[in-house]
């Protein structure tokens, strides 16, 4: 009943998209661009479903908690498939077989969830068909065999096998499970990605996963009654969702010899079990247990460790770096490259509060900058990034809006090393990298594969340190250089003028230069081919005139400041950030954007009562961890709650 269900619901929505398409017009539009064929997201598909109950309920149930439903979802099938294989195959129905296909299906459901999900939004290409089959081709060749061998293994490591058992059981039956499985699920796959909304093909899949391992023990027990007919009995369940077959079958026909023995009569039961089975029993149960408490040890750690609330991620890990890495350079380079690569695998650290703020009525965080809703003041400033390596990891700690940069138009090495320095007494850095970017071109081909990601993006961009400040002409088109291949990939572009560590920079502030430098800036980004152009700010100290006169958006006001006395020996360019150089960013006016010396709650609301719109932040991140942005909006909300009382 689910299943037909199921059916008519997805061709009923076909068939109203397919007569929406035949009522819609032919466009006369010659230059309409053409748009890849992509899948929607989870929300989208949501919206447009029209899918009657239960169905519909499923499908909210999947968009609200995804994770949650997902594992449910996945408990459910693999408890069904191993239900309806023990049936069918005329055995003994046998409890332990069903824990360890539960335990299997537990730790798998997320993974493939994670795996889906990531595919369903990869490989999208103009050609729908180029599309659907790199997806199908990705899926057979990388997630099948991986699946497989975890599959196989964990059944004969829950069975009690030792690792030499493991890995011959895993080279007799993977091979041939994966050939045999490309009869079947390339087609499955190939359907589920045509027809099936998001959050419904794990169902589906499953639907057809426990069908089919219910049809090869129908012909099991038909090869049986037949009684020497030599029936091949191929495992071709679905590779992320079938229960454990017998060894054999995945690598031998059935023969005469299994089928007379299987129908020899079978002796009465005892009544009286021997000790040997009990212990047995015993030990399998003991088995399953430590599985099972291992599996929730593992989750309740993984659950912690990438929480940005997690004490190891302020009190551990910036001082481990810092140890470990004595040029604080070194020490940025490795956080940033960790961050990826765990991002890459799903263990980065990430803010789970995140979404239910953005969704809270009421939110006291919330705020419209340039006419969007953001579900918190606080950013991260650019300099973490540099070349846009790691925004989307970045957006995961929390932050409203990232900017990354800043960016040249051709690669340039900056000043040479050391060239970053710590201040630990006051929690300061001074750097005095010179602007080191891998060019414009660089940052558009990372920001242009993550474009449907994320959105409130900001990119940074400046003048080559070869380009000479004087030559106003040869600057604009630095910076123009950098507006053409960025604005597409950019919600805000920032105009940075005013780095302290980059000689001749702070020239461009004044009001003939930088009033034609901007005017030109705003021009190309108004030119950008997309519906909403790209705001435009400047990062400067004073010269409102230009700005106004300019039509810029924005302004940033504050940057690592110069003043150092004390703390490095004079005559070298370079910039302190830290809670030092906040001390001049207050008494501004009217600004969007504050940076500078923003390392807690009570700072962040000081520069937001100022009239900043948005507080970023970036040195806290290096002394405070991952979950600085957190702990200031938790400090935040603290301090708005007392005065509301």
């Amino acid at each position: 009943m689910a299943t037909s269900s199921l059916y008519r619901a997805v061709f009923r929505r076909r068939v109203q998209q397919f007569r929406q398409w035949q009522r819609r017009p032919l466009s006369t539009n010659k230059a309409e661009p053409s748009s890849p064929k992509t899948n929607s997201d989870l929300k989208n598909v949501g919206a447009e479903s029209q899918i009657p109950t239960p169905n519909n309920a499923y499908g909210r149930a999947q968009r609200k908690r995804p994770l949650t439903t997902q594992l449910c979802s996945s408990l459910v099938i693999y408890f069904c498939s191993d239900i309806s294989a023990q049936y069918m195959g005329k055995r003994e129905y046998d409890l332990v077989r069903t824990g360890r296909s539960l335990i299997i299906g537990a730790i798998s459901s997320m993974p493939s969830y994670k795996w889906f999900v990531w595919l369903s939004i990869s490989f999208n290409y103009p050609s729908r068909l180029l599309s659907l089959a790199t997806k199908v081709i990705v899926n057979q060749l990388w997630f099948t065999p991986i699946f497989n061998t975890y599959f196989f293994g964990m059944q004969a490591l829950l069975a009690g096998e030792n690792l030499g058992e493991i890995w011959t059981r895993i080279k007799r039956t993977v091979p041939t499970s994966f050939l045999n499985s490309c009869k079947l699920w390339p087609a499955v796959t190939a359907f589920s990605f045509t027809f099936i909304p998001l959050e419904y093909r794990s169902l589906f899949a499953g639907v057809i996963a426990v069908g089919w391992q219910t049809y090869l023990s129908f012909l099991n027990r038909q090869a049986e009654e037949e009684g020497g007919k030599q029936l091949p009995l191929p495992d071709m369940a679905a590779p992320y969702l079938r229960a454990r077959p017998p060894l054999s079958s995945a690598v031998r026909p059935l023969t005469t010899t299994r089928i007379a023995a299987r129908a020899a009569p079978r002796r009465l039961a005892s009544t009286s079990s021997s000790p040997a089975s009990e212990s047995l029993l015993l030990a399998r149960l003991k088995t399953v247990l430590l599985s099972g408490l291992g599996t929730v040890s593992l989750y309740a750690t993984y659950y912690y460790v990438t929480d940005t609330r997690a004490s190891v991620h302020r009190w551990i890990v910036p001082p481990l770096l810092r140890a470990v890495y004595p040029d604080a350079e070194d020490a940025h380079h490795a956080g940033t490259t960790s961050l990826k690569n765990l991002y890459a695998v799903n263990l980065h650290p990430r803010e789970r509060l995140s979404q239910s703020d953005a969704e809270t009525p009421g939110n006291p965080l919330s705020i419209y900058v340039f006419g969007t809703e953001l579900a918190n003041p606080i950013g991260i400033s650019a300099g973490l990034d540099k070349d846009a390596d790691v925004p989307d990891a970045l957006f995961a700690l929390g932050a409203a809006v990232v900017e990354v940069g800043g960016c040249t138009p051709l690669p340039q090495a900056g000043n040479p090393r050391p060239r970053v320095f710590r201040v630990p007494s006051i929690d300061g850095m001074i750097n005095r990298y010179g602007l080191n970017s891998r060019g414009a071109d660089a940052m558009a081909a990372r920001l242009r594969d993550r474009l449907r990601k994320f959105a409130r993006t900001l990119v940074q961009i400046a003048k080559n340190k070869g380009t000479d400040e004087k030559d106003v002409n040869a600057v604009i088109h630095d910076y123009v250089y950098c507006v053409n291949r960025l604005a597409p990939y950019a919600d805000v572009l920032v105009v940075n003028v005013s780095s302290p560590n980059t000689p001749g920079l702070r020239d461009l502030q004044s009001i003939e230069p930088l009033t034609k430098l901007l005017s030109a800036v705003v021009d190309e980004a108004n030119r950008t081919d997309r519906k909403r152009k790209p705001k435009v700010m400047v990062k400067m100290e004073g010269v409102v005139q230009a700005v106004w006169t300019s039509g810029v958006d924005g302004v940033i006001v504050g940057n690592t400041t110069k003043r150092r006395t004390g703390l490095v020996p004079q005559g070298s360019s370079s910039g302190e950030s830290g809670e030092g150089a906040g001390t001049g960013t207050l008494p501004a006016h009217k600004v969007i954007f504050a940076t500078g010396g923003i390392t807690n709650g009570k700072q962040a609301l000081q520069v937001l009562n100022a009239g900043a719109s948005v507080a970023q932040v970036y040195t806290g991140l290096t002394y405070g961890g991952p979950g600085t942005i957190t702990r200031i909006k938790g400090e935040m909300r603290e301090q708005l709650s007392v005065k509301d009382k």
